[in-house]
């Protein structure tokens, strides 16, 4: 186990340097990365290569298609002035001050039936639009967003982290939910407050662009709202959050309607739906021969995103299946001095190690469940610290990570200063909402 550990690490570093100290390319050092760490971890060519490639297409199988069209959703709304148009209404309702604070609240809502990394993809021109027209960093408003996502995906039920959590601790899902949502408001609020006063200091390329870029946005708003509808703008962004959700509540079932759902909820097929509307939308009020222009164009435009997501999924899935998690869990569980916070550490450790919050949520929750009754507290504050701890901390083996890499071209070390040390801070904020409960007498 302690070698496994030690070639992650090593890895790990190698990676960082070899991309932000040498400039090879992420794509390229992702791979030549997880092939190095198959190898020190004991896996021979052939079993290296096949953990390899199947982490790959498991994480593109499901994101690939997604985030093309949203691609297309984003070159859409950028093309009729729709992005321009919901942020100058979120504008409106909530002034510039609080818009990480409004971001951070639809983030947190929207996640709780949808995935974050689709959730964040739809988003995208919203957020790019806000940044423009607000002039406030594009890193406090995307990390704004990524804040209330994540709370809801790793907190929140009926998400699949927290429910399989409940179970496996045989906690009261009705008393976990309460406990969570107290926690989740400490978590969003310590990501929210860290992108806001901290992040607004990185200044990408995107925000040096703003001022050319405002001045084309304003003449483009000026024309638009003669002819767009704020309606429209937001269906295809909207409709698919919806079907998704509905997915997640409405258990499917035999009946023509419930199989009807069950499939319309399937991410890739909701997100379809929202790239037809915004389509019919963009045909109705401009040329019709221009929408294979920008379908071309999101195509282009994700097809580095896709690789290298795909490349930090199998670099992920060569540090899951070297069987870290387990050792790491079976030696937090033989230390009972850590006491209080052995379920905080243990997931944070699983997270920092696979990078996956569902792997660290399931894997910290089996390993603890038989030792629920020897704790000084309930399962379901138990479950409140696996999930308070597996936000700590996001880097180079998560995928997230490479995409928001991708979509905002934010440099490597700048995602280590700014959106790895969030989700340390939030981990944090959410030690501390349960430290609060446990003293006021939450047991």
């Amino acid at each position: 186990m302690i070698f496994n550990l030690s070639a992650i690490i090593v890895i790990l570093i190698l990676l960082i340097f070899s991309i932000s100290k040498w400039k090879l390319h992420p794509f390229f050092a992702l791979l030549w990365a997880a092939i190095l760490l198959g190898f020190l971890v004991g896996f021979d060519g052939q079993q290296t290569i096949d953990v390899l490639l199947n982490g790959f297409s498991n994480t593109l199988k499901w994101i690939a298609i997604v985030v093309i069209f949203g691609a297309f959703i984003g070159e859409v709304l950028n093309e009729t002035g729709g992005g321009v148009r919901i942020s100058e209404k979120i504008l409106k309702l909530v002034g510039q001050k609080k818009i990480p604070w409004a971001m951070g609240i639809t983030g947190y809502i929207v996640s709780i039936p949808v995935f974050v990394d689709v959730a964040y993809i739809l988003f995208q021109p919203v957020v790019e639009a806000l940044s423009k027209k607000s002039k406030t960093p594009v890193l406090v408003v995307g990390l704004s967003l990524a804040a209330g996502l994540t709370v809801s995906h790793t907190l929140m039920p009926p998400t699949p982290g927290p429910i399989a959590v409940a179970s496996l601790l045989n906690a009261n899902i009705g008393r976990l939910l309460l406990i969570n949502s107290f926690v989740a408001i400490f978590v969003v609020a310590g990501g929210v407050l860290w992108a806001k006063h901290f992040c607004k200091k990185f200044i990408l390329d995107f925000d040096r662009q703003q001022d050319v870029e405002v001045k084309r946005l304003d003449a483009m708003h000026d024309l638009s709202l003669r002819k767009g509808s704020i309606l429209l703008d937001l269906m295809p962004i909207i409709v698919p959050i919806i079907l998704m959700g509905i997915g997640a509540f409405l258990d499917s079932n035999d009946t023509i309607v419930g199989k009807l759902f069950s499939f319309l909820s399937i991410p890739m097929v909701a997100v379809m739906i929202g790239a037809c509307i915004a389509a019919v939308d963009y045909i109705f009020g401009h040329k019709k021969a221009h929408i294979n222009k920008l379908a071309e164009a999101a195509i282009i435009k994700s097809a580095l995103i896709i690789m290298i997501t795909g490349a930090g999924g199998a670099f992920g899935s060569i540090i899951r299946e070297s069987g870290v998690q387990e050792s790491l869990g079976t030696y937090f569980s033989a230390l009972p001095f850590l006491g209080f916070l052995l379920p905080f550490l243990l997931a944070a450790v699983l997270t920092s190690a696979t990078g996956s919050i569902t792997v660290s949520l399931i894997g910290a929750a089996s390993i603890l469940g038989s030792m629920s009754s020897l704790m000084p507290y309930s399962p379901e504050i138990m479950a409140a610290l696996i999930g308070s701890g597996s936000f700590c901390v996001f880097h180079a083996n998560s995928s997230f990570f490479w995409l928001l890499n991708r979509l905002h071209n934010i440099p490597i070390h700048v995602l280590y200063k700014t959106y790895t040390l969030q989700s340390l801070v939030m981990g944090l904020s959410g030690l501390i909402a349960v430290g609060i409960l446990y003293l006021l007498g939450v047991r």
